[in-house]
């Protein structure tokens, strides 16, 4: 493809020679002769200068031929869906076991080893990978993905262009017991997990099914990879959950709500629209919306993490003799 023409594709301006042949695409730390590089950072772009690439760049910069952009990220993503779209199969294997009552929309795929319980509904488009487990009554959306090893317990809904990736479980029991008594006994859960539309879900994220009515995903929520979600919880819309993010059960997030990696959230706590979670974070109160929260110690060096820490172990020692002199001080 002509630079001239990519550089229309993404929506950019070429500056420089835009008759040149564009080879591909190269990572910024691997580039090749002739490919595209698309640089977040526009200062990476001088030790590129002989490497003879096209930089993809938000900004002028002083470089023999480059594309500008308003926005690289997104410029990235319109390059990898053009060129490299994803491939899906077609056609319901033999080896799949499919109970009755199920119903197949257009231009489906069924891999071998799925199960398919009973009145389960799958619209066109749907592809379910190996090993997929399809619990009675779940209703899966158009166009969406499960990759191999999903399982969706019975009853959940799926909406439309969900991406499920592989070892994750929507739908399992919440940790929902009484404890007193009579022991530790099991509450039934008899609700189910709602995951709406275009939402994408990492691998071997685990989401728990409601006690009585409905855990939700709202649309465009993207989950990583080993996040947990507890029961009965609500997220809203456009939320980015990181790895190893933990949500007790009844959490509440508003819309476009980023939670950085291993943040972990108590019961019935509510976090406004917008806010944003940094890593590690114990979140065990109700955040108001568009604001950061944070509250981890960053890595330090261990011997200067020893005397800090041994400094704290006596601030309850220097407090009390400060109350001490405080009372004992003369009054004006």
């Amino acid at each position: 493809m002509k630079l001239l023409d990519l550089a229309e594709l993404l929506e950019g301006e070429v500056f420089g020679t835009s008759s040149l042949e564009v080879e591909g695409i190269s990572s910024p730390e691997n580039p090749k002769k002739g490919t595209v590089v698309f640089l977040q950072n526009v200062r990476e772009a001088e030790r590129l200068r002989e490497m003879e690439v096209i930089p993809v760049v938000s900004q002028n910069i002083d470089f023999p031929t480059y594309i500008k952009v308003k926005d690289v990220r997104l410029a990235l993503a319109r390059f990898l869906s053009y060129f490299y779209p994803e491939k899906h199969p077609s056609g319901v294997s033999d080896k799949a076991y499919i109970e009755d009552g199920v119903r197949l929309g257009k231009d489906v795929y069924i891999a071998p080893f799925v199960y398919l319980g009973k009145n389960v509904v799958l619209e066109d488009g749907v592809k379910v990978y190996p090993f997929c487990y399809i619990g009675e009554g779940v209703r899966i959306g158009r166009n969406s993905v499960l990759f191999s090893g999903v399982h969706v317990y019975p009853y959940c809904v799926i909406g439309e262009g969900v991406r499920i990736h592989s070892g994750s479980v929507i739908g399992a029991d919440g940790f929902g017991y009484y404890v007193g008594p009579e022991g530790i006994i099991k509450l039934n859960h008899i609700g189910k997990v709602v995951i709406e539309d275009k939402v994408e879900i990492g691998a071997n994220t685990c989401i728990d099914r409601a006690l009585i009515d409905q855990t939700v995903i709202g649309e465009n929520t993207k989950i990583d990879n080993l996040v947990q979600v507890g029961h009965n919880c609500k997220i809203g819309e456009g939320n980015l959950i990181v790895s190893q993010v933990g949500l007790s059960g009844s959490v509440r997030t508003g819309r476009e709500v980023i939670l950085a990696g291993q943040v972990g959230v108590a019961d019935h706590v509510e976090i406004g629209d917008k806010a944003v979670v940094s890593a590690k974070a114990g979140v065990s109160k109700n955040l108001e919306g568009g604001k950061v929260y944070g509250g981890t110690i960053p890595a330090m060096e261990w011997s200067r993490w020893k005397r800090l820490y041994a400094y704290i172990l006596k601030l309850p020692d220097l407090f009390k003799e400060k109350r001490h002199e405080d009372k004992d001080s003369p009054q004006p």
